[in-house]
């Protein structure tokens, strides 16, 4: 049995068990540890469980096992693509983050099927959701403020898109296509509404799970993510087969990854 620690954010948690189920797909028996949760309360906490997944959680002697070393612990040294995760021993205990579709590109249909919200939509998001449809050219674009200003350690890990960034990102858009409508999703959305004016656009101020707005954000034909794994699933589960997305191309501060999908331009 392989165990896939889950741990972070929502966007963080998409990731690892995305990962996992890859390795599930691949024929391993394969379970997903939550422990960590018990003490982890940034970013509300553990949020697969608002989605339609399917992967076992581990039982708590599996969990004692691991930290007596009966299983070997292995973690994830860099963010570039390691094919060797792929191809892991038998009872071994996984720890990472897996940030490229490279770990479960081959298994996008399965992960479409599952990342779905259990639960009805609000009437907002409902509401938000009737204005994405009728726009021929509907562009997300996400600003990730939050702990990304106000933590020291995020922001010197993380850093952040400056509004050069998006501007230049929002003309691309324009330019491409001259009936784009834009929808701005973000964690400070005042600080958006006062800092980034631009025509054509509906600001998402509502206060939902957070899942409810990572769906909006995949009904955009487009997308403009931020150094955010929250905006990337959005786009990486918009569906529209000529969709644009536009990322920024220095996702960390100093560490090289492989974030970005290949066909996404990057700025």
């Amino acid at each position: 049995m392989i165990i896939v620690r889950i741990v972070g954010g929502l966007g963080n948690q998409m990731f690892q068990y995305a990962y996992a189920k890859a390795l599930q797909q691949k024929g391993y028996d394969v379970k997903i540890d939550l422990t960590k949760f018990k003490n982890y309360k940034l970013h509300g906490g553990y949020q697969l469980n608002q989605l339609k997944i399917d992967l076992e959680t581990t039982t708590p002697i599996a969990n004692i096992l691991c930290k007596i070393g009966f299983r070997k612990s292995v973690k994830e040294k860099s963010l570039l693509f390691d094919q060797k995760f792929l191809e892991v021993p038998q009872r071994e205990y996984i720890k990472g983050y897996f940030q490229t579709e490279k770990y479960f590109a081959s298994i996008r249909t399965v992960l479409l099927k599952q990342f779905v919200l259990k639960k009805e939509l609000s009437n907002t998001t409902l509401h938000y959701l009737k204005e994405i449809t009728i726009q021929k050219n509907a562009c997300s674009l996400h600003i990730r403020r939050g702990d990304y200003i106000t933590d020291e350690k995020a922001n010197s890990v993380h850093g952040i898109c400056d509004l050069k960034y998006y501007k230049g990102a929002i003309k691309l858009i324009q330019d491409k296509f001259r009936d784009s409508h834009f929808f701005i999703f973000s964690d400070d959305i005042s600080w958006a509404q006062k800092n980034l004016i631009v025509k054509n656009t509906t600001y998402i101020a509502h206060n939902v799970i957070p899942h409810e707005d990572m769906h909006l954000m995949s009904l955009c034909k487009h997308n403009i993510t931020a150094n955010s794994s929250f905006s990337w699933w959005g786009a990486w589960l918009n569906q529209h087969e000529d969709k644009t997305v536009i990322a920024p191309k220095k996702w960390f501060v100093r560490k090289e990854n492989e974030v970005a999908c290949a066909n996404w331009i990057q700025l």
